[in-house]
């Protein structure tokens, strides 16, 4: 198998597409979504506390109005939102 072969999940087992008619998919939870996902800095896994897809947002990555995603972790005021359009993860700074 080749790198190329290779299908990395830009949403990390949370999230699936779906298409809604438009060029930009929405993004749905999956029903076996993960329990943790690492934090980006440390590595060390976040227990996440919420799961929201189809949620309509502007990606402050990208700037994108899409229907994306939210986690929300457990002792942690981040969130990180799933962007459909640029395909990534943007973590927010909670309050």
């Amino acid at each position: 198998m080749s790198s190329r072969d290779t299908v990395i999940d830009p949403f990390f087992g949370f999230f699936v597409p779906e298409g809604n008619g438009s060029a930009v998919p929405t993004l749905v939870k999956r029903a076996s979504a993960p329990t943790t996902l690492p934090d980006p800095s440390t590595g060390r896994p976040l227990r996440v506390a919420t799961v929201d897809g189809r949620a309509k947002a502007i990606c402050p990555s990208c700037s994108t109005s899409a229907e994306g995603g939210f986690l929300s972790f457990v002792g942690d005021l981040r969130l990180a939102y799933a962007c459909p359009s640029c395909e990534q993860f943007v973590w927010l700074q909670g309050a």
